[in-house]
Order: C-alpha cells, then structure tokens, then sequence
C-alpha cells in the first residue's frame, strides 16, 4: 500500500506576565511646607526643632505584590552631625537618621528627622506592621518606632512573622521634624531657605 502523509497544525502555549506596578505618593505633592519664619525663634546656643508636619503617604499597586522602600537623602553633604540626636533628645538618633536641609551662604542649616507613624499603617485596608531590614531584605524585624533611617529597607506584614507580605494598596502616615542649627554657627544677614530633599526608592521583592 501507497504511504499516506498526515496532516499536522503545530500549537503553541504563549504567554507574558508581567509584574505588578506599585506607584508611592505623598500628599501636598511631597512638600512639607513650613512658610515664612522669623529669626526669632532662633536662640543663641540653643538648636531649635520645628513643630511636626504629616504627610499622608500611599503605595498603589495594580495587583498584590511584596516591596520595600528606602530614603535617600538628596542633601547629605549638608547635613549638621548629631542635629537630630541632640534637637529630640534621644541619643540613640544617630546621623542615619538625620536629613540634610541645606545650607546657606555656606553654613549647613540643620537637618530633619524623617518617621512612618506607628500605627498608621494599613494594607489592604486592614491593620499592618511596620517592618525593617538592615541587609537589603534578607531578614526582617517589627520597626516600632517607625523613625527612617538611612540603609535600611522597610515594608509591612500583617504581623503574624518575620517576614513582609504582599500589598496592593498601602497607606499610612509619614511625618516630618525638622531641627535647625545654632544661630552663631548660621548666616542670618540674608534669608534662609530650608532645602531638604529626599527620594524614596520602592524596590519589589
């Protein structure tokens, strides 16, 4: 008998999943705003903190995903060292912990303390806990004080482990308290314009 062809369709399974975009904004787009001072409040041999502003902060994402964030500061070459420590009274606010606010007519002008307020978290519209790392995400710890330092990764978690969980939606509150420097060690002859700036980088996990 004659040999018959078989006729053949190929198939394929194809497919791109694509990860989730998570999008962080703060309200008052980001600026915490402290207006027109006077030089008065400033007294000699004396660091002045300035009262604390909340900003509401949120991270949306388009489908449940794990991340983290850190700040970096954009002016840690003006940084005044120990201004956060010595302006809040608690030694244990290293200069990881102190913003930059820039500087005028050559003097560093003081620096700023940066806090996601405990118990202001939730995700996914139910209770979270703030959460920690110092080795860029391998292990993590609760972060109860919720004061932001520099190298350090935070994320949230229902609270259950050490570990974070996967969000679609974040929100809590971020606040910040600022601190100014001496006005012997300032340049008071012209105006000074407070100029902190910090970027917060969200990484997935």
């Amino acid at each position: 008998m004659p040999a018959i062809a078989a006729n053949t369709a190929p198939m394929e399974v194809v497919s791109t999943i694509t990860p989730a975009a998570c999008t962080p904004s703060l309200s008052g787009g980001g600026v915490a705003d402290y207006g027109t001072m006077s030089a008065d409040i400033l007294k000699p041999g004396r660091i002045t903190a300035l009262e604390t502003r909340s900003l509401s902060f949120t991270i949306s994402c388009d489908a449940a995903a794990k991340i983290s964030i850190r700040m970096i500061d954009n002016r840690a070459g003006s940084l005044v060292n120990g201004i956060v420590a010595s302006g809040s009274g608690n030694g244990s606010l290293g200069d990881d912990f102190n913003f930059g606010l820039g500087s005028a007519s050559g003097k560093n002008i003081g620096g700023y303390l940066i806090k996601l307020q405990p118990g202001s978290y939730t995700g996914d519209y139910r209770s979270a806990q703030l959460m920690s790392s110092a080795d860029g995400g391998t292990s993590w710890q609760a972060w109860n004080s919720g004061e932001v330092a520099k190298g350090r990764s935070f994320s949230w978690s229902s609270g259950s482990s050490n570990s974070v969980d996967a969000y679609q939606n974040i929100a809590g509150v971020l606040n910040i308290q600022p601190y100014l420097n001496k006005p012997e060690n300032l340049s008071l002859s012209q105006e000074i314009v407070l100029d902190g700036s910090a970027t917060i980088e969200l990484n997935y996990l």
